[in-house]
């Protein structure tokens, strides 16, 4: 038991490398190969247990025969004593008188270590010498390269999800931007401050056609035509016309000189 302890414990390291490879794209040749030692050595352990219920069950049942073949690997594979020779492997330590045996480290254990040594030279050139290897900082660039590439897909798509029914009032850079295309689309009409010109005021709390951030952004959206306002959706992305429409709610307020009288009725709501 304290030998398959020890081989798990050898085996951890192994274990964390193959997550590691696993995650880099250029790591599966590696990967492989450590799928490989970890099968080997899980196959040895399998081999160890057969031994020892082996001998076990010979030793319940002395007149039982074991196959020359299996036994003559067995006897290779793990150098073991037999029992009835153990007299000759005694050392002088006693324990309660429990005596310890000088057992020779198996031969599997041993060539287990020689190929750790092997794959120590293949790891260190794979990853220090070698193009294909990635260290953990070269993966984490790498992920952080795809990550980006993918939150900029995800706002591509979230910014053209927006309506009517979800849209929100737009960060100070998106007003900054929202005011730029107010004064390139809708100044014509409604005037650069918001003051109102062919327009209705967009200043002042009365509203046409519904206030609030939602009502803006369906009216720019879906235009006015019986009032000779277009509709904007061709023109303006979602999240184009949502920063005209924070703008526009960012403007409530201002007093503008020479702004146009109120009309339609006063809205309450929340933006």
């Amino acid at each position: 038991m304290k030998s398959i302890l020890s081989l798990l414990l050898v085996l951890s390291p192994f274990i964390s490398k193959a997550d590691a490879a696993s995650a880099a794209p250029h790591s599966t040749g590696m990967f492989s190969i450590i799928i490989l030692v970890i099968l080997v050595l899980i196959t040895f352990v399998l081999l160890y247990i057969l031994f020892t219920l082996k001998v076990f069950l010979d030793h319940a049942k002395p007149n039982a025969s074991a196959e020359p073949v299996m036994a003559g690997f067995l006897k290779k594979l793990t150098d073991t004593v037999p029992l009835d020779q153990e007299e000759s492997i005694l050392t002088d330590h006693v324990y309660d008188d429990i005596r310890e045996l000088d057992n020779n480290l198996p031969p599997w254990w041993k060539y287990m270590f020689y190929a750790t040594i092997v794959f120590s030279f293949a790891y260190i050139y794979y990853y220090h010498f070698n193009e294909n290897g990635q260290l953990q900082i070269e993966e984490y660039t790498q992920e952080l390269a795809v990550a980006e590439k993918e939150k900029e897909a995800y706002m591509k798509l979230a910014a053209n999800s927006i309506d009517e029914t979800n849209v929100k009032l737009a960060d100070l850079k998106g007003i900054e931007k929202g005011k730029g295309l107010y004064q390139q689309n809708c100044a014509a009409c409604h005037g650069s401050l918001g003051e109102g010109g062919v327009g209705p005021n967009l200043t002042d709390p009365y509203w046409l056609h519904g206030g609030g951030v939602k009502n803006v952004f369906k009216s720019i959206k879906y235009g006015i035509p019986q009032k000779g306002m277009i509709s904007w959706k061709a023109q303006l992305s979602p999240s184009a016309i949502q920063e005209v429409a924070s703008y526009i709610i960012s403007i409530q307020g201002s007093n503008p000189t020479n702004a146009k009288s109120p009309q339609g009725d006063k809205y309450e709501g929340e933006d």
